[in-house]
């Protein structure tokens, strides 16, 4: 069965997950500033200090490269910003991009994550397909697309949202 969050509660969970995502990108950045000195990440883990506090770092596969875990990381994540901000959350592409992407093979860490991130937003990893799929080729199709205008497209919400289209 699955436990859907109530309305009011979903406004606090997209915020975990901002909250979430920019713990990412900072982790991926200070992976970034030292991924040529170690051969994995836990290597990384054990002789960097500042490393260690990253809770990411703890459940993805310790013998992944620094590059491997910074180029698997902008890939689970990169649809994130856009998808906490539509007005229908997606919760089972959120999870299954990260599940796919970085945790390919990793099954233990992957429900591992799953677990921590369920104390801040009850439903994450739930209702996922069987097999993952990444997010990038969706997004890479979608940039070789033809770009075509079309009069009846309507213009993107995020030019007024959350504010009220004062023209309206």
């Amino acid at each position: 069965m699955t436990n859907r969050a109530a309305p009011i509660q979903e406004p606090y969970e997209r915020r975990a997950l901002l909250l979430h995502l920019g713990d990412v990108l900072e982790t991926v950045f200070c992976l970034s500033q030292c991924a040529d000195e170690y051969a994995s990440i836990g290597d990384a883990v054990r002789g960097n200090d500042a490393l260690a506090g990253f809770a990411l770092l703890g459940f993805v596969d310790a013998r992944m490269t620094p590059r491997e875990v910074i180029r698997r990381a902008s890939g689970a994540f990169f649809l994130w910003p856009k998808a906490l901000l539509d007005e229908s959350l997606n919760r089972p592409m959120l999870a299954n991009t990260v599940k796919h992407d970085l945790f390919e093979n990793n099954a233990t860490g992957w429900r591992a994550y799953v677990e921590e991130r369920r104390g801040e937003v009850p439903w994450f990893g739930e209702d996922l397909p069987e097999i993952a799929e990444s997010a990038a080729p969706a997004h890479a199709a979608r940039e070789d697309a033809p770009k075509r205008k079309s009069e009846t497209q309507k213009p993107s919400r995020y030019l007024t949202w959350p504010w009220p289209n004062k023209s309206a």
